[in-house]
């Protein structure tokens, strides 16, 4: 889903401060309802218009430790398999894991 821009998003504000109601600014905005009252509910909470897109996704279990865990035994076995590697860290990893 794409994260609406901002100036979009201070239109949006702007509208419900002169008195429009959510459905009027939906037409207005093409977006969804629950997107349009998201903007104002974030904007209350955290009071910025900027999208919290660098909060998406899961989390890697590649921590900087465990990357630098990797680099080590890298450099000690440089023709060492993806999976022998990720067999070696601190708990098992999968080959896609450790390729990234």
């Amino acid at each position: 889903m794409r994260a609406i821009p901002v100036p979009l998003r201070k239109r949006i504000l702007e509208l419900y401060e002169q008195g429009k109601n959510t459905r009027e600014i939906v037409q207005f905005s093409g977006f969804c309802v629950a997107a349009v009252r998201r903007v104002r509910q974030q904007f209350r909470l955290r009071r910025t218009l900027e999208p919290q897109t660098h909060r998406c996704g899961r989390k890697t279990l590649l921590t900087e430790e465990r990357t630098r865990r990797l680099r080590e035994l890298l450099a000690a076995q440089p023709d060492a398999t993806l999976a022998e590697l990720g067999a070696r860290l601190d708990r098992p990893f999968r080959s896609s894991t450790i390729d990234l």
